[in-house]
């Protein structure tokens, strides 16, 4: 009996030296996610921008940001055997986009490769229960765009009904993504936020908050040309939230 509890306690001591390391708790791999991000959202807001310089900038950062979260997290979870495929998928579009910066021709194409690392980091942090704000707005994002690009470069005389059914389908879905965020728990220490960029989050997502209701309510009334103009207000009033989560500062030095 001795013998075999000795085997036992010798068995378990070198599985646990070849078990991946996976002492990263929520709140660290969160904040590392953030720093990330600083780099992550100035190229995906530049690239989006078409500004080419700049453009170039960001990726460098972006580039060193994600050398460093990787060496860290590459293997940070085992159990989940799609997690090191996300993240050679991340790091091939991140290397397509600084190919296609460098060349400077198809800045939206660029644009387009960096939205899939979000779409990729977010499947990832959710199956894996990592809550991360800035997901909550990527989850809108994406019943927003349904909603702008149905009344975008539209009149009332071309805004079709199929485009007002559009709008009709997602806006719900909008709110309750927006609702969700906005109930969230939000560490603003875990993000790198100032009380003064917390209070201007909390403004802003009050601002889209209301533009979604007086959507809400222009498409109660039928007036097409109140739907089109709060339809078409949502994306503006996004974007300035959505880069608090980014450091444009050091891209002017």
């Amino acid at each position: 009996m001795k013998k075999m509890g000795l085997f036992l306690m010798l068995a378990v001591g070198l599985s646990l030296v070849f078990i991946p390391l996976m002492g990263y708790g929520q709140d660290t791999i969160i904040k590392d996610t953030a720093v990330f991000d600083k780099a992550y959202v100035p190229a995906l807001f530049l690239t989006g921008q078409g500004k080419v310089e700049e453009s170039k900038l960001s990726m460098k950062f972006l580039k060193e940001g994600w050398t460093t979260f990787t060496k860290k997290y590459y293997s940070a979870q085992p159990n989940d055997v799609q997690w090191k495929k996300d993240m050679d998928k991340v790091e091939d579009l991140i290397m397509a986009t600084d190919k296609t910066v460098a060349g400077e021709k198809d800045l939206p194409g660029a644009h387009e490769d960096l939205e899939g690392v979000r779409m990729i980091l977010m499947d990832a942090r959710k199956r894996n229960k990592i809550e991360y704000f800035p997901d909550y707005l990527t989850e809108f994002h994406g019943y927003m765009e349904e909603i702008f690009d149905a009344a975008d470069k539209k009149k009332p005389e071309t805004l079709s009904e199929k485009d007002i059914e559009t709008i009709k389908e997602a806006l719900p879905d909008a709110i309750e993504a927006w609702d969700e965020a906005k109930k969230s728990k939000f560490n603003p220490e875990l993000y790198g936020f100032s009380p003064e960029q917390v209070g201007k989050m909390r403004n802003l997502q009050k601002t889209e908050e209301d533009a979604l209701l007086a959507l809400q309510e222009a498409l109660k009334n039928g007036d097409k040309a109140e739907i089109i103009k709060h339809a078409l207000s949502l994306k503006p009033k996004f974007i300035p939230v959505y880069m608090l989560f980014g450091d444009f500062e050091r891209l002017k030095k």
